[in-house]
């Protein structure tokens, strides 16, 4: 599966951006600052799953979140929000599925053969 992860970091990459590398999935693109460059990119790249990291800036990824599911595009690629707390996960509920970061890499980690995560999920 295609990954497009936004990360909201200053470093050049994320635990989680290096987690993602090792599994069999392949990341297509990433986004560590900007959520008008995330939403441009998502179009270019188009991925199978989106995954934003929720714990850091989470009215950011909402946002971003929120246009990218506008755009025609890109408005049926599965969102995933990762390690929101309680109350950030009720406001995305109708945007994507919600993950704790241990779930988001048991499901990466799944080999569900025939399957992708997204199908895995729903």
């Amino acid at each position: 599966m295609k990954l497009f992860i936004i990360d909201w970091s200053k470093d050049s990459t994320t635990p989680l951006i290096e987690y993602c590398k090792g599994t069999p999935h392949k990341i297509v693109g990433t986004e560590l600052s900007n959520g008008g460059t995330a939403y441009k990119n998502t179009a270019v790249c188009k991925p199978d799953a989106i995954i934003i990291n929720y714990a850091v800036k989470p009215a950011h990824g909402r946002i971003t979140a929120e246009e990218i599911r506008k755009r025609k595009l890109t408005a049926s690629i599965p969102l995933y929000f990762i390690n929101g707390d309680e109350d950030d996960n009720e406001k995305v509920q109708n945007l994507g599925i919600c993950l704790s970061e241990d779930e988001f890499k048991e499901l990466l980690d799944t080999d569900q053969s025939g399957f992708s995560v997204e199908s895995f999920l729903l």
